[in-house]
């Protein structure tokens, strides 16, 4: 019985050491047990060094193990039955469902169980509780002793959670914390450990079953041998404050030594390592120097490089010279870089990592360095793990990423969390999609499309429709295989619906509903598919993800039988069944062993154990990732963990503590490297948002005011070392050059590409990409015959979208691409609404003989509320009535609709007009000269179209002709917007109904009297003082005055508003002195009505006969701020940006009303 312990800093040569000395024990006592216990992560690496280190290249009588495979050897060695060990997935499933059995019970945290991460923070605590021994009983008994009632109350919850726990498992499992308790028991009756020796190396502390378990191992073996890594001058011996660097190892010592002397356990003398020769920084002076002076403050803090150079800093580091040569060459080789220590600045991570790209492959080309050699550490790991993965895969570093992955995005959990939220929630659109495109139930993508764009345009929800036989098709889906669609459907959700089928079942236990869904999987066939993606990802290169393909199946499946035998004859409900699966899924995690030997090792500063490296970046010195703030996720605070603490409750380190130990990891990680550290962080994230540097930063540079340091943006180098790189650097050339800048760099780059047969092809690509100017090209005249036809067909809003963009034009009416219908009310969906009720009230009114200027109120209120009802319930009990907001709309109908329609009434009783005709459509079919446009000998154009509202006046000989378009949004009669193509349709209606005037009053002359927009709308009067309700009416209708173009003629407005003294209420005129007032009215005189029509009719024959002779420039107007681009739907197809040269918007010209009008007359003569 003895104990040893070897203490020195770190690199001081702890390891080697000690190693050396159980290989040379070993091979003296070859009967001898000898035990070096190293924590798990450490266990290969630690292997593979005693087999290098050992004569006979094998660890013999040496077994590596960690302080659980121990465990599990002397449970071996006792025959002692397996256990039955809850892992942390286990326990958070059987947590989730005690504590869900406790809900009421549970004060504080009964009402947070659904929460997510909750159940994975009552795991960690219970899993704290364990490590250090608490009970429920202690738990109990220190709640009294808490001020806080809070903190009464978590201990109260904790040790009835904690006590559910253990009497749910006792008999049955013991959690992984226990083994150790296990061990401790069976321990002295071991004989492996009886007389062995037994070495602790890597650890910076102990748990207090790691601790109870030195002091058997002090009692039971023959010498007990523990490397700590401390300062051989730091005095651990002595008193010494949390502050401090070494208080850790401090703990460890004196725990140590207190066992021993409390077994009486001899003490030998402490190793300690002050002699350099085998220190790790023989071939750096700056790192031996901040190895010695990091974090130790009141000493001398600066580095001071005069006179190490002379000599390569031989004697400052401590190293004992050879002769007068010193160190020979090929033992110690020429440094890397002048300065040891370096530190970069980039812009942002991907900057950051780039910079670590170049300088790795600098090092390895350059220098010798081999992958194995060099480390890239974060103290952000999920933050800057897929970037480096991702550059490194690009440029073809190989690496090992040390981070167990979770797989809670993989498409088989998607599968499978999908699936029961589609049973839950009876086929809800969302669970079924999700199911459906998890990649592992059908491939066939442009099948699924249809099936989901169907699912979205009829509204498909609940499993009856599923299991139903569509028949019915939607409006714009062109050619649909509906039986074709069905067969898809069945095959696809089969699965589906008969785990829906099983789950249907009375009184379901978990195992009942574990084995439907392994039923799921199995008809699903999802072993087979994801053994297709393993593959997959394995030819593309993407080791990791091949991984995670190969075990993921054998994980779930795995967990799914140990829920089944954890809690099979419980009862739940889907939901609960769901949230358990969901707290296992959480803890499963995907370990990858690396592929190669050689490769670049990426981890984070606590959990990575590094070994033999030249070179560490340490990537993200940030403010806040670097210490980190460490999670707030613990269920106790700092608060009541001090207060626990200051009771003789030991548990996990609190906030404060976690910090100092932050700064003793951080001096671990920062001396692992020989040779070169290089620190980096950014000045933004990948947010977006600023960041600062670490204090470490501040710290280090305090330090080393010579080391070299570098900004990104503002670095230039000429070195190149990968073809990725110089793509990267050719691309940025071709870019300058556009813009009329050029290197010497580049053109030897250019001429690089230019004369390699592998990359010529790739430089042709980028010239095209550079240099890439958009050429408006049409279509031949043949292939626009082929899509349009020679026969134009269609609606005056198909030319104004042509006169917006051709290009949007052509996507809609030529290749007719459509956008998703959705099962939805929208906007257009609100209009129609509207429009059908105002119709169905005019027809009404025309059919029962009401007269517009008599009828009262109250019948016409009565009016519209019916109509709406008719028209609302022809919808049946369909979308109208899918959700509250719908219903909601549809109230809201009616409101606007009786303001509509008394608006429409005032108007009507202003003037002399009569309604004529409601939804007049108008076709070339009617023979009507303005709906046909010839273009050509063998083409025309035919319009269709239909005006909202026709009114007339007969007075005399003449008939006065009136339409109004009704518009749900805001829509103002913009002549400029008419000019350029767009706003023709009221135009061509005003013909197409003076037309069918003339036919109806041959013997009478046709006068138009105003093209009109009415908009919909239920405005606010504005509250001018007390205004009684004429006041109020007077204003509203005011605001809902129409707008457009009036006939001039004092006669025609007279007869629009007779009412009309200075400015109109219903129409856009205003007198002064009996007469128009042209300026401050929207009016035209018959003439130029006349002149508008004609010029209309042109615009259409041009926009028809450049139609058919393939224009499809990309070229949408712009007028001020408003785009054709605002509200277009294909922007991901028509590659429109103004940054390519050639891309450019038709900008209309700002002209004056009048300068319009005389262009317009100009044109027609």
């Amino acid at each position: 019985m003895a104990l040893q312990l070897i203490l020195g800093g770190a690199g001081s040569g702890k390891t080697t050491l000690l190693y050396d000395e159980l290989i040379r024990l070993s091979m003296e006592h070859s009967k001898q047990q000898f035990f070096l216990i190293v924590p798990e992560q450490f266990t290969m690496q630690t292997q593979k060094d005693i087999v290098t280190r050992h004569p006979c290249h094998g660890t013999m009588n040496i077994d590596i193990v960690s302080f659980a495979r121990l465990a599990y050897r002397v449970f071996e060695e006792l025959a002692v039955e397996n256990l039955a060990v809850l892992d942390d997935m286990g326990k958070s499933m059987v947590l989730r469902k005690v504590a869900a059995a406790q809900k009421r019970q549970l004060v504080l945290f009964g009402g947070q169980l659904n929460k997510s991460g909750f159940v994975g923070q009552l795991k960690s605590m219970l899993s704290e509780f364990y490590q250090y021994g608490i009970t429920p009983e202690a738990l109990r008994e220190m709640a009294p002793e808490a001020k806080s009632p809070l903190l009464r109350q978590k201990l109260e919850d904790l040790a009835l959670v904690e006590q559910g726990f253990q009497e749910y498992i006792e008999g049955h499992y013991i959690t992984t914390e226990q083994v150790l308790d296990v061990l401790c028991r069976l321990l002295p009756e071991s004989k492996l450990i009886r007389n062995s020796v037994i070495a602790l190396d890597g650890y910076t502390g102990f748990t207090p079953v790691q601790y109870r378990l030195a002091e058997l191992f002090l009692v039971y073996a023959k010498k007990v041998y523990v490397t700590v890594t401390a300062d051989a001058h730091a005095g651990v011996y002595g008193k010494m404050g949390i502050q401090n660097l070494f208080y850790m190892s401090r703990q460890v010592v004196f725990r140590l030594s207190e066992l021993a002397e409390k077994n009486q356990v001899p003490k030998l003398p402490d190793v300690l390592l002050t002699d350099q020769k085998s220190r790790r920084f023989a071939k750096s002076p700056e790192l031996a120097w901040l190895e010695q002076h990091l974090f130790r403050y009141g000493t001398e803090n600066r580095y001071k490089t005069d006179g190490l150079r002379q000599n390569e800093g031989k004697e400052a580091a401590g190293v004992q010279q050879k002769g007068d040569t010193g160190i020979q060459q090929k033992e110690n080789p020429e440094r890397l870089e002048a300065g040891s220590i370096a530190f970069w600045q980039a812009s942002n991570p991907s900057g950051e990592v780039n910079q670590i790209v170049h300088q790795i492959q600098k090092l390895v080309q350059e220098k010798g360095v081999r992958y194995r050699e060099i480390a890239v550490i974060t103290g952000d790991l999920p933050g800057y793990g897929k970037e480096i993965v991702h550059q490194f895969t690009q440029n073809g570093i190989p690496h090992f990423l040390d981070d167990k992955k979770s797989i809670l995005d993989n498409s088989l959990v998607e599968l499978l969390r999908a699936a029961l939220e589609a049973v839950r929630q009876d086929f809800s659109y969302e669970s079924v999609m999700r199911f459906l495109r998890s990649g592992l139930v059908s491939l066939e993508r442009e099948k699924l499309d249809r099936l989901e764009n169907y699912i979205l345009a009829m509204g498909i929800r609940g499993g009856r429709r599923y299991r139903e036989v569509w028949e019915n098709t939607y409006r714009g889906v062109g050619e649909l295989n509906i039986t074709e669609l069905n067969q898809f459907k069945d095959q696809v959700l089969a699965p589906l619906l008969a785990m829906q089928e099983a789950f249907r079942r009375e009184h379901l236990t978990i195992a009942d509903m574990t084995a439907a869904v392994l039923q799921l999987l199995k008809d699903c066939q999802a072993e087979k598919r994801l053994s297709s993606y393993q593959e997959y990802f394995e030819k593309t290169g993407e080791h990791r993800l091949a991984k995670e393909y190969s075990q993921v199946y054998g994980l779930v499946t795995d967990m799914l039988k140990r829920l089944s035998d954890l809690l099979g004859e419980e009862c739940v409900s889907r939901k609960e069944y769901l949230e358990i699966l969901d707290a296992g899924f959480a803890e499963l995690k995907v370990g990858v062993i690396p592929a190669v030997a050689d490769r670049v090792v990426v981890g984070d500063i606590t959990r990575t154990r590094l070994a033999h490296i030249k070179v560490l970046f340490f990537a993200g010195v940030n403010d806040g990732i670097v210490p980190s703030r460490g999670e707030s996720g613990s269920l106790l605070s700092d608060r009541d963990r001090e207060f626990l603490g200051a009771h003789h409750m030991e548990l996990a380190p609190t906030a404060r503590e976690e910090s100092f130990q932050q700064r003793f990891y951080l001096y671990l990680m920062m001396t692992k490297p020989s040779d070169r550290l290089i620190l980096s962080w950014s000045r933004t994230g990948a947010d977006g948002k600023s960041r600062r540097p670490s204090f470490l930063v501040g710290e280090l540079r305090g330090m080393f005011p010579d080391a070299p340091f570098e900004d990104q943006e503002s670095a230039n180098s000429q070195e190149i070392y990968s073809v990725t790189e110089a793509k990267r650097r050719l691309a940025d050339g071709l870019n300058a050059y556009r813009d009329g800048s050029t290197s010497e760099q580049f053109l030897e780059l250019y001429r690089w590409f230019a004369s390699s047969e592998t990359y010529a092809e790739a430089l042709h690509h980028f010239m095209d990409a550079a240099f890439f100017v958009y050429k408006k090209q049409g279509i031949s005249h043949a292939v626009a015959n082929a899509l349009y036809g020679n026969i134009l067909s269609g609606s005056v809003t198909r030319l104004e979208q042509y006169a917006a963009c051709a290009y949007g034009h052509f996507l809609k009416y030529g290749l007719e691409l459509l956008e998703r219908k959705r099962y939805e009310l929208a906007f257009s969906d609100i209009g129609t609404l509207f429009h059908e009720s105002i119709d169905l009230c005019f027809r009404e009114v025309k059919e029962r003989e009401y007269d517009w200027h008599t009828m009262s109120d109250e019948t016409r209120d009565a009016l519209v509320e019916e109509c709406v009802a008719a028209v609302t319930g022809s919808y049946g009990n369909t979308i109208l009535k899918s959700s509250a907001r719908n219903e909601y709309l549809t109230r809201r109908v009616g409101q606007i609709a009786k303001r509509t329609v008394w608006a429409l009434q005032q108007q009507i009783q202003k003037g002399d007009f009569v309604p004529a005709g409601f939804e007049v459509s108008f076709s070339s079919a009617d023979n009507l000269q303005a709906m046909k446009i010839a273009l050509s000998d063998q083409e025309a154009l035919h319009l269709r179209g239909r005006i909202d509202r026709m009114d007339v006046c007969e007075d005399r000989d003449k008939v006065y002709v009136k339409i109004i378009d009704y518009k749900s949004g805001k829509t103002s009669f913009d002549l400029l917007a008419l000019y350029y193509g767009l706003q023709l349709q009221l135009v061509v209606y005003m013909d197409a109904v003076t037309e069918l005037a003339k036919k109806q009053y041959p013997e009478k002359d046709i006068v138009p009297a105003g093209i009109l927009y009415y908009n919909i709308d239920d405005p606010l009067a504005d509250k001018n003082g007390e205004p009684d309700q004429e006041q109020i009416d007077a204003q509203i209708l005011k605001k809902l005055c129409m707008n457009g173009l009036v006939n001039s003629e004092l006669e025609a407005v007279r007869h629009l508003d007779h009412t009309i003294e200075k400015e109109s209420d219903v129409i856009p005129v205003v007198l002064k002195d009996g007469k128009v007032q042209e300026a401050k009215s929207s009016v035209a005189d018959r003439k130029r009505f006349e002149r508008l029509s004609q010029f209309v009719h042109r615009k259409l024959k041009e926009a028809g006969r450049e139609i058919l002779d393939g224009e499809i420039g990309v070229e949408p107007y712009k007028n001020g701020k408003k785009t054709a681009c605002d509200y277009c739907p294909y922007h991901a197809v028509c590659g429109f940006d103004r940054k390519i040269s050639g891309y450019e918007f038709n900008r209309w010209k700002k002209k004056k009303t009048e300068e319009i009008w005389e262009e317009i007359c100009r044109e027609q003569q």
